[in-house]
């Protein structure tokens, strides 16, 4: 399992996304909708006010955002010298120090290479005429893992 499927599993978490500073969804957990091509963007401009924020109060950097709804909660990420951005979403009720403990031992053992290979699109062996039925179901499991869901 990788460290995406382990933050999806969680009990506690409802969805999972992780975008690029590109402008690109890489990966996310549930479907999202018509807007999902600006989500990108909303993220890297929330994480740019949080920064500025942090650093007028003379608070350090931001290492998360937090926003609360009436729902649940909103946990943004920025990865990789906010390379990559992580949004976790948890229902209302969920245990917020037990999310971000969970969250803390996965994403220290990151490196850019894990998040990079998000970006790089699977590819099948080059004999693709010896290809057997494990393997093309491992390499098109691979593509689903990196491809956002479709709305529809």
């Amino acid at each position: 399992m990788d460290w995406f499927d382990r933050l999806v599993r969680n009990r506690y978490v409802e969805a999972v996304i992780l975008t690029n500073n590109q402008g690109h969804l890489l990966r996310s957990s549930r479907a999202l909708g018509g807007e999902d091509e600006v989500l990108p963007s909303m993220l890297q401009a929330m994480e740019v006010l949080a920064q500025t924020l942090t650093a007028e109060f003379g608070c350090g950097e931001a290492r998360m955002v937090h926003i609360a709804t009436e729902h649940g909660h909103l946990l943004l990420f920025p990865l990789v010298n906010s390379t990559y951005y992580l949004v976790l979403m948890a229902d209302r009720t969920a245990p917020l120090a037990l999310i971000t403990v969970e969250l803390d031992r996965t994403l220290k053992n990151l490196t850019p290479d894990d998040l990079a290979a998000f970006e790089r699109p699977a590819t099948l062996p080059e004999e693709a005429g010896e290809l057997d039925a494990e393997e093309i179901i491992a390499a098109v499991q691979a593509w689903l893992r990196r491809k956002p869901f479709d709305s529809d």
